[in-house]
């Protein structure tokens, strides 16, 4: 039979009930920080739709949908920070960033929108080659039937046409004239996504002495202004790449990041 009592914390983690108040709390305690990112992303999403993207511009159309990229892993980060699941916001928030790379480097230089497609078929032969080394008997017959050879020879010969290579996030980073934000937000978020030991400390519970008393895996409350200001930056410089292909005027977009960094020194 199904029960009328409210689902706890302590029934569903975060798929609870009671985690619904979380967000009331945090949406109360961060209100000012919230106001801003959502004048920042309605700006932002309104523009979308009336971008004059040319579908012969390789860089044109890469641009526009790393920008939605961008948009939609922004919006899901706030919507974790919302629920004080501070680990998941910064694993997403660095999928973020990794959008607003390529979308920056693409930016400012049209050539690397073409690289970027053609090292999908660097990443696709990686793949490819990973499922040649599956263990399980099911899964080898799977692939055994997929007849794997024709496939990675069809997609060789497709990176030595197109001579293509492999991009990784550094390289893209600097292109967008982001390695600085590359060498210090990106590192601290990647630690939540490797769940790296410096990382998963944050469910352990210290006492004075810095013994370790408990293990805890509540709701966070405090210390969620830096991801917020964090998800800000990703969204103005997202802005800032959108005005350098399509010329549309984001100057709104200035006003509302300074504020955000406003909050940020009234909270140091």
């Amino acid at each position: 039979m199904s029960s009328n009592v409210p689902t706890t914390l302590a029934d569903e983690g975060f798929l609870s009930e009671e985690a619904s108040s979380v967000i009331v709390d945090i949406r109360a305690k961060y209100e000012a920080w919230f106001s801003e990112l959502r004048i920042l992303n309605r700006l932002l999403v309104q523009v979308q739709y009336g971008l004059s993207i040319h579908r012969e511009s390789a860089q044109e159309m890469v641009c526009a949908m790393l920008y939605m990229r961008v948009l939609v892993h922004s919006q899901a980060t706030v919507l974790l920070i919302e629920r004080g699941m501070k680990a998941s916001a910064r694993a997403m928030a660095r999928c973020a960033i990794e959008a607003l790379f390529k979308l920056g480097a693409c930016a400012r230089e049209p050539s690397k929108a073409l690289a970027l497609l053609d090292a999908d078929e660097v990443d696709r032969l990686r793949q490819a080659k990973h499922l040649a080394d599956v263990n399980d008997p099911k899964l080898r017959e799977t692939v055994n039937a997929s007849d794997l050879d024709q496939i990675r020879a069809h997609i060789q010969q497709n990176v030595n046409d197109l001579d293509a290579k492999a991009l990784n996030i550094r390289t893209m980073a600097k292109a967008a004239d982001l390695e600085d934000l590359y060498l210090t937000g990106y590192s601290y978020l990647c630690g939540a996504v490797h769940s790296s030991a410096g990382d998963i400390d944050e469910h352990c519970e210290a006492d004075v002495e810095g013994k370790v008393c408990a293990l805890v895996n509540e709701p966070i409350i405090d210390g969620l202004e830096m991801l917020c200001l964090m998800v800000g930056d990703i969204l103005f410089q997202s802005s800032r790449a959108l005005t350098d292909v399509f010329g549309v005027s984001m100057d709104a977009c200035d006003e509302s990041i300074k504020r955000l960094h406003s909050l940020r020194k009234e909270h140091q």
